[in-house]
């Protein structure tokens, strides 16, 4: 079975490689979708949403009206700091492709006691960038994936 709950925020970036628009500062209204697939337990429950909420609302508060920088922008976060501006360092390009597959190892970190409880066996993050575009990562749940997402997701813990 699966369930699965929203999530938003409002953030800006850029990917200063781009050859496009996108080197540009600019933001998005960040939607994603959180599915979890398991059995249900005795009630009927895979989760209880608020649990799943609970779990990602250190993340999307940190990242809700900041700016999103790739530890490798140096221009930008020179400004973020030099501004004060809420913004949250990533060691990785803020492409929509690597933010879902960072929730994905973030949900797999921060709640690997949780999932391993409810017998969760898959987690699927789709992040929508805008209305029409999005991109979407998938973690099998074992216990070697908690471990192996633990390590991904310190190594890729976000700075504020």
């Amino acid at each position: 079975m699966k369930i699965a709950k929203r999530f938003g925020w409002e953030a800006a970036h850029r990917l200063p490689w781009h050859e496009g628009l996108c080197c540009n500062l600019h933001g998005h209204s960040y939607r994603i979708t959180v599915e979890l697939e398991g059995e249900p337990d005795a009630r009927g429950m895979v989760l209880d949403f608020q649990d799943l909420k609970q779990a990602l609302s250190p993340l999307v508060k940190a990242w809700d009206h900041a700016i999103l920088v790739a530890d490798t922008d140096a221009e930008l976060l020179a400004v973020a700091e030099q501004t004060g501006w809420k913004h949250a360092v990533l060691p990785f390009d803020t492409t929509a492709e690597n933010l879902s597959d960072y929730v994905a190892g973030y949900l797999c970190e921060h709640a690997a006691e949780m999932l391993r409880a409810h017998r969760i066996r898959r987690v699927r993050v789709r992040l929508e960038e805008t209305e029409t575009c999005y991109a979407e990562a998938e973690r099998t749940v074992t216990p070697e994936t908690h471990a192996n997402g633990a390590a991904q997701a310190a190594a890729r813990q976000p700075a504020q």
